[in-house]
């Protein structure tokens, strides 16, 4: 999958966090939806550059081309 492709995935959160989460949307002047998006890209990325996922990255290639 290319970096800016996009999946679509049904999630399911609780009302109490759908709320919160919604306020918070709101305080940022944007949609539900994109708030999420936003939120997960943004630790998406973070993870990333993290040097455990980069390691956990290069075993799963290697795990990929013993198979």
């Amino acid at each position: 999958m290319e970096n800016n492709e996009k999946k679509r995935k049904l999630i399911d959160i609780s009302d109490k966090t759908g709320k919160i989460l919604g306020m918070m949307a709101v305080k940022n002047n944007m949609s539900f939806k994109a708030y999420i998006e936003t939120l997960l890209d943004d630790k998406a990325d973070e993870f990333a550059e993290n040097e455990n996922f980069i390691v956990w990255k290069d075993e799963k290639k290697q795990q990929t081309k013993k198979i």
